[in-house]
């Protein structure tokens, strides 16, 4: 008896476990989960990745945290959280054994890149950072903010050593409304600091970067004061001349020091040049010599900079091809004989050798450029391929083709290793590769699931596939058994501003840009397209509150739960639209108002005005105000229409109406009679978004700080609290049998990034 026992616990543990490992076959789901949450889906969005010196791991910071993988197995080890908010920036130490992230959360935290233990977390006093770096020595950490200022921590205790600060112009004048800010800084392991400021003049000054003081100003060499010393000629194929003239400067936009700090590069913002009817913008690249001040070379219309890792090489990219610049011979490896004129080829770049003046390849696209950390290596990054060149011998390495997509525009969606001899590429749809430089293989497909920023939900009638909105025009559709991608749709370039299943769970229709697309999601392809929204209002509104959070919403748009009508503002009002028959059903009204819901078969509708609530029939255009308060003060508000409620939504049923107030309260109207029957507390911030289950025996209320309560009804006893998002909840959707709670946050309007789904264990009643 006791040995059938045993089979028979044995024959459960087999199957119960194989359910374990089917349930979400992909690991990633699994780690670092919330309290509380069943699966992560998507692993957010990419904002850096670095390959670790000894080329044996990949860094990826993104919206949730730091993501560490094997490069030899592939295998994510480690999802690093405890940051609040989105990382930005990830950087290895030069042993490769710690590694640093920074965050929006103004803390950097330093981790065992081994284990994944969080070592130390140092506060980012100015604000959140541009750059992270390590310094030579290895026990130096050193920052610079956007607004230019330098900080150093001792990592060997967690001191901040000091901070630094360049002494920026004052503008004050109308004049220079649109000046911006450009500055770079250079540091050694001695611990020197200096500091390159854009003046208002166009000119630059070099600080000393421990006391503030001027050493040297570096000012172009012109023949009128603004304008540069050459003149420049741009020709298409043909030697069809377009352009000739002097450009003219009207600020520095961008400044970069070279690795040894001997060099900068100052790229300029310019006035408007005209040429025979042909209107553009020039934007001289000059190259100095920091010690001296002298103007070594100047360079028309290019956009980025990027030194090679040894300070000898420069790499100069405009938008229709690259110069490579020999900072020691101060010679263009790619400039033309006619050393007077610039010749820009549409569509490419040319790369020459120096001594016998000779060309020795063309890339015809390549858009960016990029070095090894040895400065070996030089990759060229064009639409649909990557070509590697190795710089000593003057050969092309290796050309990988294609690539499905640009990871624009933050972070570069590629970073080279150390010695130049794998490279790590990200693309559109969220697939990351390690290449071997000397093939044309992927070494290992690393990982897929990092998304752009989600803006929609919407679970199908079945439960069985989960659909997700991003803000590039993607749609994913996700199996909910497995936790994997099953489908990706790319419906436009436009964000996706609603979904909806069909009732026989066969179609998804979304709508972008006030079109109607529909899918057929068995086969992934588009059967239909409804352009019956010419005029709709696309607008976002913002709203921001002293606790320190924010929410963002677009204009409104919605779908009924069964997709057949469509609700979208326009410049004439709030209107209705049969999708099936892509007929105007109605308008309902004039006033603009991003806060609405919609009933599940389209009868009702509500919006808000002040702190009132009104009620429309979609049919006759009637409607009833429901006041939420009847005070004189309230009253009085109302008529200046602030915004007092930020969340609405109807049960299935139609009986109750949900309305979240701007003190932190939900509402519960009954709309048989119009009463308040319940006011339910417990969110600490303001609350954002709400949906109730099918059945209607579940509420959830999603926040401004990113928590989400679940509330048992018809008691609103709270049943728990998930705490999962670092940032405003976007949307929630429950599935059909309540059990299942899906989330998503923050949008591409918000500092805080969205672009993983959380599933939540909806508990019992």
């Amino acid at each position: 008896m006791k040995t059938k026992l045993f089979s028979t616990f044995l024959t459960l543990l087999f199957f119960s476990t194989q359910f374990l490992l089917n349930t979400f076959a992909e690991d990633y789901t699994q780690l670092n989960l919330p309290e509380g949450a069943r699966a992560r889906l998507g692993k957010g969005v990419l904002n850096d990745m670095q390959i670790s010196p000894d080329s044996t791991k990949l860094a990826i910071a993104s919206s949730i945290g730091v993501w560490l993988y094997d490069v030899n197995t592939g295998d994510e080890t480690a999802l690093l959280s405890g940051h609040t908010d989105a990382v930005m920036h990830v950087e290895f130490s030069r042993d490769s054994k710690m590694l640093a992230s920074s965050a929006n959360d103004k803390t950097i935290r330093l981790w065992d890149a081994k284990t994944g233990e969080n070592l130390q977390t140092l506060p980012i006093l100015k604000g959140t950072l541009s750059s992270l770096k390590f310094l030579p020595d290895g026990k130096t950490l050193v920052g610079q903010n956007w607004k230019g200022t330098i900080s150093f921590w001792d990592i060997t205790n967690g001191q901040q050593l000091n901070t630094s600060t360049p002494k920026l112009p004052k503008l004050s004048s109308r004049k220079y409304k649109d000046w911006q800010l450009a500055t770079d800084a250079f540091t050694d392991q001695t611990d020197d600091l200096i500091f390159a400021v854009g003046n208002k003049d166009s000119t630059i000054s070099i600080q000393d970067g421990r006391n503030g003081f001027q050493i040297r100003k570096l000012i172009s060499i012109t023949d009128d004061g603004m304008s540069l010393p050459i003149q420049y000629s741009v020709q298409y194929p043909g030697n069809k001349e377009i352009l000739r003239g002097r450009p003219h400067i009207k600020w520095v936009s961008a400044l970069n020091f070279a690795p040894d700090g001997k060099t900068l590069v100052s790229i300029s913002d310019h006035r408007r040049a005209h040429w025979n009817g042909w209107e553009g913008t020039i934007g001289p690249t000059e190259i100095w010599d920091v010690n001296t001040g002298e103007q070594l070379a100047v360079l028309p219309w290019y956009i980025n900079i990027e030194f090679s890792g040894d300070g000898k090489t420069l790499a100069i990219t405009e938008d229709r091809g690259s110069v490579i610049w020999d900072v020691e011979t101060r010679r263009e490896i790619t400039t033309f004989p006619d050393s007077k004129t610039l010749i820009l080829i549409a569509g490419g770049s040319v790369i020459w050798d120096v001594e016998t003046r000779r060309e020795i390849a063309t890339f015809p696209d390549s858009k960016t450029v990029r070095f090894s950390g040895d400065g070996k290596t030089l990759i060229l990054i064009a639409e649909d391929s990557y070509t590697l060149w190795d710089i000593a011998t003057r050969r092309e390495i290796a050309k990988i083709n294609p690539i499905l997509g640009e990871f624009k525009p933050f972070p570069s969606r590629f970073v080279l290793s150390e010695d130049g001899a794998i490279f790590a590429t990200a693309d559109e749809n969220g697939v990351v590769n390690i290449w071997h430089t000397r093939t044309n293989k992927p070494l290992l497909t690393l990982t897929t699931g990092y998304t752009k920023p989600l803006t929609a939900l919407a679970f199908s009638h079945d439960g069985k596939t989960l659909a997700s909105g991003g803000i590039t025009g993607n749609i994913r559709l996700w199996d909910t058994n497995i936790g994997s991608i099953r489908l990706t749709l790319k419906s436009s370039e436009k964000s996706i501003g609603d979904l909806s299943f069909t009732a026989d769970n066969q179609t998804l229709v979304n709508e972008s840009d006030g079109n109607v697309y529909a899918w057929n999601v068995q086969i992934g392809k588009q059967v239909n397209i409804h352009k019956v929204i010419p005029d709709a209002f696309l607008g976002w509104s913002g709203n921001s509150f002293d606790d320190g959070t924010s929410f963002s919403l677009r204009s409104a748009c919605m779908f009924t739960p069964n997709g057949e009508k469509l609700i979208i503002e326009t410049k004439d009002g709030i209107t209705i639209w049969d999708v099936a028959n892509t007929e105007h059903y109605n308008t309902l009204t004039k006033t603009k108002n991003f806060i609405l819901a919609v009933s599940s078969d389209g009868k009702l509708l509500a919006d808000t005005i002040g702190k009132s609530v009104r009620l429309w029939d979609t049919q006759t255009g009637k409607h009833f105000m429901l006041k939420t308060s009847k005070s004189w003060v309230d009253r009085f508000l109302n008529w200046f229409n602030r915004d007092e409620i930020y969340a609405l939504a109807f049960s299935y049923n139609r009986r109750t109406l949900a309305v979240a107030t701007k003190n932190k309260e939900i509402q519960l109207w009954d709309l048989t009679t119009y009463q308040l029957i319940k006011t339910l507390k417990a969110h600490k911030h303001i609350v954002c978004e709400l949906v109730f289950s099918q059945d209607g025996t579940v509420l959830a209320s999603g926040d401004a700080g990113g928590k989400i309560q679940i509330w048992e009804l018809p008691s609103g006893r709270p049943l728990t609290t998930y705490d999962g998002h670092n940032s405003f909840v976007r949307s929630l959707a429950f599935a059909p049998d309540r059990k299942t709670l899906a989330s998503i946050s923050g949008n591409e309007y918000h500092k805080n990034f969205g672009g993983t789904i959380l599933l939540w264990n909806v508990p019992s009643k």
